[in-house]
């Protein structure tokens, strides 16, 4: 099935709101729309007899409280070599308000308002550099739109609307377009997109560029980041990533649904010396040719994703990590040009319910890669990489909800990996889930990088590193919802390291870039403590009105 986010923003769909933010108080917000609907209906009573039907409005409360231990997978704090242990606690507030109003059936509006910071803060909120393991980049955040657009139904001919301005996008289960509900702030995009529904398929047309209002360089000392999300890594100002997309949902059977994909993603911003570290690389155009298969037979319930991405890369600066080798598309230093992109995804999620049974017990299994590039990190004649190299095959991730993927913890991006997954949930009752997740992390190409959610790189491997298994992961979890409106969570993971930690930490070089790196901070021979699992925890509470 194919998700359309907030698509018509209905009277339902819009009491559960997902914004992005910029600096004012929430309260302000509130205060504006009270007194803003309050003057309108105060000073036409027509409006108060008739059009206050056509207007709805909707919203979310959340806090959560989250901790994070041993991020950097080390027993000492500040020993010789050692870095952090990057332990960190952190709670935060989600505020978000949203305004639907139906000029005529088929012309409506909606603005959605949002507020998100952590307790105590009035300030930004940004990365903790070494210590970080966000699940996407850093944002800056406070009150701003989330959402502002208007939908026309039945354009030129029945069934097609056209949406304009910001707001969400959403296809298929968010592996490459999400929301991003975890995040305190979220995704939107900023765009036009056109949708053609009929009873056997619905075609999605759009153009769209992601809203990133981050103003704050990444690792800013102090600040916490293992909440909130960075939808790219351009600032608002110099962003120049466009997506352009074609989505189909065919509709053969019942409950079953085939939807094919394109995708384009071109990025014009200026290569940087570690470009390949970053969310996206910069300087590519990128195609995304694929399609997903969902569906449901009794019990059983089956999904299977997959893309080829082709295109090219700018110049090769980022296999080298100097400044110098870095200019615009084919520039560089020596044999420095464009490099064909060769990548793929793969994704394939299966489960038997037990309906008859107390508690409805389902069973599950998923298992995710994504291809990496042996060349990720550094030229010279190690695994025959030198600048120059036709081929980069790392895969990119988009704009996903990673969170719900692979693993609970979100210390894995669709790039790079081999994930196999185990799992198991219950219902205590109708309103309320258990549910157990056993995972195994694994790299696809030993010397490219381990990504974490954010697609950033979470460890930087050594060139000559032949370790896959990064480490096990175990994940609690139980959902929990008072009357409709209230929502309880509470989640604990556990992180067992595998031996590529022990092999990286014993690592000296890593191409031309160093010592081999974790969470920031490098690794150092001889000197690292005892690699130690990580764990983490939340508990959450939101309210819908």
């Amino acid at each position: 099935m194919i998700h359309r986010g907030n698509e018509a923003q209905g009277k339902t769909n819009r009491r559960v709101a997902m914004f992005n933010g910029k600096r004012l108080s929430g309260w302000m917000a509130l205060a504006v729309f009270a007194t803003v609907g309050g003057a309108m209906v105060a000073a036409d009573p027509a409006f108060a007899k008739t059009d206050v039907d056509k207007l709805t409005i909707s919203g979310e409360i959340r806090e959560r409280y989250e901790v994070r231990t041993n991020a950097s997978f080390r027993s000492v704090a500040n020993g010789a070599g050692q870095g952090v242990k990057g332990n960190e606690s952190v709670g935060s507030h989600r505020l978000r308000v949203g305004i639907g109003y139906d000029l005529t059936p088929d012309v409506s509006f909606f603005a959605q308002i949002s507020d998100a910071r952590y307790f105590g803060s009035e300030g930004a909120v940004a990365g903790s550099g070494a210590a970080a393991v966000s699940t996407q980049n850093n944002n800056s955040n406070g009150v701003d739109l989330h959402q502002g657009y208007i939908q026309l139904k039945n354009v030129l001919v029945p069934g097609l609307s056209l949406k304009a301005g910001r707001q969400e996008i959403i296809f298929g289960d968010h592996r490459l377009f999400g929301n991003f509900g975890w995040s305190q702030i979220g995704n939107a995009f900023d765009g036009v997109r056109f949708t053609q529904s009929t009873q056997a398929a619905d075609v999605d047309l759009f153009w769209a560029r992601i809203v990133d209002p981050t103003a704050v360089a990444a690792g800013a000392a102090g600040q916490p980041a293992i909440l909130f999300p960075a939808s790219s890594t351009a600032t608002q100002s110099t962003n120049t990533q466009d997506i352009y997309g074609a989505y189909v949902t065919l509709k053969p059977v019942k409950n079953w649904t085939i939807e094919p994909y394109f995708f384009l993603l071109q990025d014009a911003r200026a290569v940087g010396a570690s470009s390949i570290l970053t969310a996206q690389a910069q300087g590519q155009t990128r195609h995304f040719l694929g399609g997903r298969v969902n569906g449901k037979a009794g019990g059983l319930d089956f999904t299977y994703e997959g893309n080829y991405q082709f295109g090219s890369i700018d110049s090769q600066c980022f296999r080298t990590f100097t400044a110098a080798a870095c200019g615009g598309p084919g520039v560089g230093t020596g044999t420095g040009r464009d490099a064909r992109i060769n990548a793929s995804q793969h994704a394939v999620k299966t489960g038997y319910t037990f309906e008859a049974v107390p508690m409805k017990p389902r069973l599950g299994f998923e298992f995710n890669y994504a291809s990496g590039d042996k060349c990720a990190n550094g030229s010279g004649a190690v695994n025959g990489c030198a600048e120059g190299k036709s081929h980069f095959n790392t895969a990119d991730n988009l704009y996903p909800t990673n969170h719900f993927h692979y693993g609970y913890m979100d210390l894995m991006s669709w790039k790079n990996m081999v994930n196999y997954q185990v799992m198991f949930d219950v219902k205590p009752s109708p309103v309320s889930k258990l549910q157990f997740n056993y995972i195994m992390h694994r790299l696809a190409n030993t010397a490219d990088n381990w990504y974490r959610a954010g697609q950033v790189a979470y460890a930087t491997s050594r060139v000559t590193n032949q370790e896959a298994s990064l480490g096990q992961e175990l994940d609690v979890h139980y959902w929990h919802t008072f009357k409709e409106k209230f929502k309880f969570e509470i989640g604990f993971g556990h992180f067992f390291t595998g031996k590529y930690l022990e092999n990286s930490a014993s690592a000296v070089t890593n191409g031309t870039s160093g010592a081999a790196t974790l969470n920031g901070t490098a690794f150092t021979a001889g000197t690292e403590s005892t690699l130690v699992d990580q764990n983490w925890g939340y508990v959450m509470g939101s309210i819908l009105f």
